[in-house]
């Protein structure tokens, strides 16, 4: 029964391609028999002229006898036989046009609805808990930060990227390999100015020497301020985010030094470094324990 429909329908697709061969061979033929035709009076047209002209020098005939030609009116087509017309001549170009459009519209539309945050954080220490709880930042940290992007909307994000599994079987390594080049990624584009991590993230990835600015440069006078970075257990983090039982007491804010990386000058990359630190003190004026 299905090999039935199925030969059915190929045979359906078949009749319908050769229709479709036979009118264009049609059409072929019907415009070149029109070619011909006009052709041929053309070069009719040609003798005539040709042979009154030689009349008229041998003054066998006079300008009267010559025959006018009659212009013929000019046809008004109307407004559904110019568009049929256009259509017939350009459609190809027109079939192009609006797949470009319809293109550039949705790559548009998508730019418009992806959301692109002013600063964005990475927590890299080794808790997979925090999945669960960074999108509750988002709203406290969001208050702290300048519309940096000019996207009428200020967004700050926090980002976990895990950087250890317990155990690598073959669904973990593929995990494992996507996230180290999401941070390779990210250390190279320069956007991110802003790590939470712990000393064992930062030596996993070697980013514990000469990455990170001196804290207590950045914040002199507070307690909170490190050589590595300012202490997260010196906020009220975990408390905004509702993760109690998270062990805060390791985990750094660390702000990379501006260098000139892959995707970004060093100027670009100071700027990113400003903006950051700016949002950092602005949000532990008020939430530093």
């Amino acid at each position: 029964m299905k090999n039935s429909i199925l030969d059915n329908i190929q045979k359906a697709e078949k009749k319908e391609r050769s229709d479709e061969i036979r009118r264009g061979s049609e059409e072929v033929l019907e415009q070149a028999k029109k070619n011909e035709e006009e052709r041929r009076e053309y070069t009719e047209k040609l003798r005539q002229e040709q042979l009154e002209l030689k009349k008229l020098k041998q003054g066998l005939i006079s300008d009267e006898d010559i025959p006018k030609v009659k212009e013929e009116p000019k046809r008004e087509y109307t407004f559904k036989e110019k568009v049929s017309n256009f259509f017939y001549h350009y459609k190809f170009h027109v079939i192009a046009v609006t797949v470009v459009v319809f293109f550039l519209g949705f790559l548009a539309i998508d730019y418009m609805r992806t959301e692109r945050p002013d600063i964005q954080v990475i927590f890299i220490a080794d808790d997979y808990e925090m999945t669960y709880h960074t999108e509750m930042i988002k709203p406290v940290w969001s208050s702290y930060v300048k519309d940096l992007n000019h996207d009428r909307k200020n967004i700050a994000k926090l980002y976990y990227i895990p950087t250890n599994y317990s155990d690598l079987d073959n669904t973990d390594l593929y995990f494992a390999q996507a996230d180290r080049t999401k941070l390779v990624g990210e250390f190279q584009s320069g956007s991110t100015i802003i790590i939470i991590g712990n000393m064992e993230a930062y030596k996993m990835l070697g980013v514990e020497k000469d990455v990170f600015a001196d804290a207590r440069e950045l914040f002199p006078g507070d307690d909170n301020a490190e050589e590595m970075g300012y202490r997260l257990s010196g906020t009220d983090f975990k408390e905004l985010i509702g993760y109690d039982d998270m062990d805060d007491s390791k985990l750094y804010v660390s702000f990379r030094k501006p260098i000139k990386t892959f995707g970004m000058s060093e100027e670009k990359m100071q700027q990113n470094f400003d903006d950051a630190v700016e949002f950092w003190r602005a949000y532990i004026a008020e939430h530093r324990k």
